[in-house]
C-alpha cells in the first residue's frame, strides 16, 4: 500500500477531529434533553451549575465564593460567562473546543514517540484515538467537568518544555498549578528534566537512560521556575486583592483540610467516613498526605528523565491515594496510558495481557 501525502494526512486529520468534535455536540444537545425532561436523571454535572451560579454572580459584579460550595479558581467561573451571555450550554461547548486543543498536541507527541525504534509498525490513530474518542473523557466535556483544561495547560507546559520555550512553558505550568493545585507534583521532575542530555540507547528490548546535568542551577531550570513561579503567585494576589481571604480559604487552604464523605472513590473513603465528626479527624486528614507525596517524590526522583512514564505513575499514585477521588480524576492519568504504551513491549509484541489489564481496571 502506497504511504499517504501529506495532504492526504492533513485531512484525515481534519476529518478525525471534525468527527469528535461532532459527537461531542451531539451528546451536549442530547443531555440538555434528558436534563430538561427527567425528572429522576441528570447528564450534567453538578459541578457545571456551580460554575454557572457563580458565573451569575460575577456578571452581576459579585464575588463567584457567593455561591455555596464553589472552591475553584475565579478563572473558572469567568470561562463559564458565555453561560450567562450567549447560552446556558457556551460553556460546554468551550470545554470541547479545550478537548480539540489537546487533541492537537496529543497528536504531535503521538508522532514524536512513533519515531522510536520499536514503535514504527504501530498505528498512531490508535493511539489519538484513545484519547479524542475515549468515552471517560468525552463524558467529562460534555457532562461540564472542567477538569480537561488542567490537562490541556499541562500539556501545553510540556509540549513547550521539549520545545525548549522555557519562559512559555513557565507560564503555562503556573497557571496549570493556579487553576488546580494538582499539577505541583510535576514540579521538581520539570526542573531536573529542563538541561538533562537525554541520549538513549537501546538494550535488547529496554532502555537506558545516559544522564548528564548541566548543573543543578542552570539558566533555563531557572527561567521556567521563576516564570511558573511567578505566575502562580501572581494569579494568587490579584484574586486575593479582588477577593480576599474568601478566595485563599476556598481555593486553596480548604482543600488541605477537606473530608468528603460522599461520592468518593477513595481508599481512605471508609476511615474519612467513620471518624468524620471526630476532633481528630483534621489531623488524620492532613497525615494521609504523607504515603501520597512519599511516593510522589520517590518515583519523580528514580524516573525523571523519562518524562511521560514519570508523570504517568506520579499521576497514577497521587490519584490512587488522594483523600477525594470522584471519576474527573482518573482522567488526569488515562490521558497520558497511550503516551506511556507507545514503546511499550506490551504493544510493540502485541501482547494480550494488555486488554486483560485494561479491562481488568475497567471492571474495577
Amino acid at each position: 500500500m502506497p504511504a499517504k501525502s501529506d495532504t492526504d494526512k492533513l485531512a484525515s486529520k481534519v476529518v478525525v477531529f471534525l468527527v469528535s468534535f461532532v459527537i461531542r455536540m451531539a451528546l451536549i444537545y442530547v443531555a440538555n434533553i434528558v436534563d430538561t425532561t427527567s425528572t429522576t436523571n441528570k447528564y450534567t454535572d453538578t459541578d457545571y451549575d456551580v460554575f454557572s451560579d457563580a458565573a451569575r454572580h460575577v456578571a452581576g459584579g459579585g464575588s463567584p465564593y457567593a455561591r455555596h460550595t464553589y472552591r475553584y479558581t475565579p478563572l473558572a467561573a469567568y470561562i463559564c460567562l458565555p453561560n450567562v451571555w450567549v447560552h446556558p450550554l457556551a460553556g460546554k461547548v468551550i470545554f470541547c473546543i479545550c478537548d480539540i486543543v489537546m487533541g492537537l498536541i496529543y497528536w504531535s507527541f503521538v508522532d514524536s514517540q512513533l519515531e522510536g525504534a520499536y514503535s514504527k509498525t504501530c498505528d498512531g490513530f490508535i493511539f489519538n484515538a484513545f484519547y479524542l474518542f475515549n468515552p471517560l473523557i468525552i463524558a467529562m466535556s460534555t457532562r461540564g467537568s472542567n477538569d480537561n483544561i488542567i490537562s490541556m495547560l499541562v500539556f501545553i507546559a510540556v509540549y513547550l518544555i521539549l520545545k525548549r520555550k522555557y519562559a512559555l512553558a513557565g507560564f503555562f505550568y503556573g497557571l496549570s498549578v493556579h487553576f488546580k493545585i494538582y499539577p505541583i507534583i510535576y514540579s521538581f521532575v520539570f526542573y531536573f528534566f529542563i538541561d538533562m542530555d537525554r541520549a538513549m540507547i537501546a538494550k535488547g528490548h529496554s532502555y537506558k537512560a545516559i544522564t548528564s546535568q548541566l548543573g543543578f542551577f542552570s539558566k533555563n531550570r531557572l527561567i521556567f521556575t521563576a516564570v511558573s513561579a511567578g505566575t502562580f503567585l501572581g494569579f494568587t494576589a490579584l484574586f486575593y486583592f479582588i477577593y480576599g481571604w474568601e478566595f485563599l480559604h476556598e481555593s486553596l487552604l480548604y482543600h488541605l483540610v477537606r473530608k468528603d464523605h460522599r461520592h468518593n472513590n477513595s481508599v481512605y473513603f471508609y476511615m474519612i467516613y467513620m471518624l468524620y465528626d471526630e476532633p481528630s479527624s483534621t489531623v488524620i486528614s492532613l497525615l494521609t498526605f504523607i504515603p501520597q507525596w512519599g511516593l510522589v517524590v520517590a518515583i519523580g526522583i528514580l524516573f525523571y528523565y523519562d518524562l511521560f512514564f514519570v508523570m504517568t505513575i506520579q499521576t497514577w499514585a497521587f490519584v490512587i491515594f488522594n483523600k477525594v477521588v470522584t471519576a474527573q480524576y482518573y482522567m488526569w492519568y488515562v490521558v497520558l496510558f497511550p503516551l506511556l504504551l507507545i514503546n511499550s513491549e506490551f504493544v510493540r509484541d502485541k501482547k494480550p495481557q494488555l486488554i486483560a489489564l485494561v479491562l481488568l481496571w475497567s471492571f474495577g
